[in-house]
C-alpha cells in the first residue's frame, strides 16, 4: 500500500499510462456510464438530447445526410446514430462497450431503424471502410495521446471514400482555465459511482499548462480489489488542431464554436470541425 500511495502522490508524465477501457468494460461501470449518457440532467457523458438534435441538424445542413454512408466512432448507446438514420443515412456505429451497444441495438429494433452496430476498439481493431462521413463526437479525440490521435486520424482517413469527410469536436484551450489541481479522498466517492459496494475513492487532478493537458487520476480501493482510471484530456487552439489534421492528411472545410454551427470565438469551450482528405 505504501508504494501505491507513494505513486499516486507523484505527478505522472502526460499520457504515460492509459486506462480508458476500464470505464467501458467493467460491468458495473459500463452500466453507470450508460446511465450518464441517457441522463438529461447532466452533460458529463453526452450532450442533452435537445443539443444532440441541434448538432445533427447542423451536420445535415452542411453534408446533406440523406443517402450518405456514415460511421460514428465511439457511438455509445446510439444517440447520434439514431438521429443520423432518421435523416435517411446508412449508418454504422462502433463502440468498445457491449453494454451501450445492447441498448443501441434494442432501440434500433424497437424503432425499426436499420443500423449496424459493431463492438470494436477503434484504435486497434480492423475498421470497416467505404464511408462518406466518419464522425467522432463529444471530444473523444481529446482523451487520446498524441500518438493515439495520429493513429486514429490515419485510420479515419482510410475509412473514407474519395471526397469523404470527418466530423469531430475538441475542447478549446479556454476550457483549460477552469481546471484546478486538487486531491479528494472520500468514502464511496461520487456517491457510489465507481463500485456497487464499499470503497474509498481518491482523485488527484493535475494541470500541465505547457502541454495544454489535464489529468484526473482516480484510485478506487475496494475491500478485495484496487484499481485506477487515468482520465487524460488534451485542449486545443484552432491552430493546434488544424496542424494535427494537416499532418494526418486532412484539410479543414468548416471550423466553428460547436457542432451546432455557432461562430468560433477565443473563449469557446469547444471547437467543431468538418474536414476532408487533402
Amino acid at each position: 500500500m505504501y508504494q501505491l500511495l507513494k505513486d499516486i502522490a507523484k505527478r505522472p508524465a502526460p499520457f504515460s499510462r492509459y486506462t480508458a477501457k476500464e470505464l467501458w468494460t467493467r460491468p458495473y461501470l459500463a452500466r453507470q456510464m450508460l446511465n450518464f449518457h441517457l441522463n438529461q440532467d447532466t452533460d458529463l457523458a453526452s450532450r442533452r438530447f435537445e443539443a444532440i438534435d441541434q448538432v445533427v441538424d447542423w451536420i445535415d445542413s452542411q453534408l446533406h445526410l440523406t443517402g450518405k454512408s456514415i460511421c460514428d466512432l465511439g457511438c455509445g448507446p446510439g444517440l447520434y446514430t439514431q438521429r443520423f438514420a432518421s435523416k435517411g443515412a446508412d449508418v454504422t456505429g462502433i463502440d468498445i462497450s457491449e453494454n451501450s451497444l445492447d441498448y443501441a441495438r434494442l432501440y434500433a429494433k424497437e424503432h425499426k431503424q436499420s443500423i449496424r452496430y459493431l463492438n470494436m476498439d477503434y484504435l486497434s481493431d480492423e475498421l470497416p471502410t467505404g464511408f462518406d462521413i466518419v464522425t467522432l463526437i463529444y471530444t473523444d479525440l481529446c482523451v487520446l495521446s498524441p500518438e493515439q490521435r495520429a493513429t486514429l486520424l490515419d485510420r479515419m482517413r482510410i475509412m473514407l471514400t474519395a471526397g469523404g469527410h470527418i466530423v469531430i469536436d475538441v475542447a478549446g484551450i479556454a476550457s483549460l482555465a477552469s481546471k484546478q489541481e486538487m486531491t479528494i479522498i472520500e468514502d464511496r466517492f461520487m456517491n457510489g459511482f465507481w463500485a456497487p459496494g464499499n470503497y474509498v475513492g481518491i482523485q488527484r487532478s493535475f494541470v500541465y499548462p505547457e502541454k495544454q493537458v489535464s489529468l484526473d487520476r482516480y484510485l478506487i480501493v475496494e475491500p478485495n480489489d484496487t484499481w485506477e482510471v487515468f482520465n487524460w484530456f488534451q485542449y486545443f487552439t484552432p491552430e493546434s488542431i488544424e496542424a494535427e489534421l494537416k499532418n494526418a492528411g486532412f484539410v479543414i472545410n468548416q471550423m466553428v464554436g460547436d457542432l451546432n454551427g455557432k461562430p468560433l470565438k477565443p473563449d469557446n469551450d469547444l471547437i467543431g470541425i468538418i474536414a476532408s482528405v487533402d
